[in-house]
C-alpha cells in the first residue's frame, strides 16, 4: 500500500507559501527536503506542487518506458476522421513511434536549450516596441 506525499500543515488561503523565504528560496527547499524527505507536497494558494529533490528518483520520474498514451473518446472520433498520428495513435503503434522519432530531436531538451538565445532576442525586440509605442494607444 502506498502512503500519501508529505507536506508541511497548511494555512488557509494561502497553503504553505509561509514555508518559502523568498530571499533564500533555494535554503526553503532544502529545509523542507530535510524535514519531509526526498519527494514532498507544496500547496500554494489553490496550486499543488510535488517537489522531488533527488536526480535517481528524477530519472526514475522522467523514464519514458513507463508511461503509455491515452486515447479518449474525442482523440478516437478525430482518429476516425484523421487517421493515427502522433496525437490520435496510442504509443504502440507505428505512425505514434515514426512521428515522435521525427519531432523528438527538434523538441529534446537541447534543442530547447539552443532556441533561448534567439527568444530572447525575439523578447528584447517586442519591449522595445513597446516602450518606442508606450502611451500611444
Amino acid at each position: 500500500m502506498s502512503k500519501p506525499i508529505p507536506q508541511p500543515e497548511k494555512t488557509f488561503i494561502i497553503g504553505n507559501l509561509k514555508e518559502l523565504d523568498p530571499d533564500h528560496t533555494l535554503n526553503s527547499f532544502i529545509r523542507l527536503q530535510k524535514l519531509y524527505g526526498d519527494i514532498y507536497r507544496l500547496n500554494i494558494f489553490d496550486k499543488t506542487l510535488v517537489v522531488v529533490s533527488t536526480q535517481e528518483i528524477i530519472n526514475f520520474l522522467c523514464d519514458e518506458t513507463k508511461f503509455d498514451k491515452h486515447v479518449d473518446f474525442a482523440l478516437q472520433e478525430l482518429r476516425n476522421s484523421v487517421g493515427d498520428g502522433l496525437f490520435t495513435a496510442s504509443t504502440s503503434e507505428p505512425n505514434w513511434k515514426l512521428a515522435h522519432k521525427i519531432l523528438m530531436p527538434a523538441f529534446g531538451p537541447q534543442a530547447i536549450r539552443d532556441m533561448f538565445p534567439a527568444m530572447m532576442d525575439i523578447s528584447s525586440q517586442l519591449i522595445l516596441r513597446w516602450e518606442r509605442f508606450a502611451g500611444e494607444e
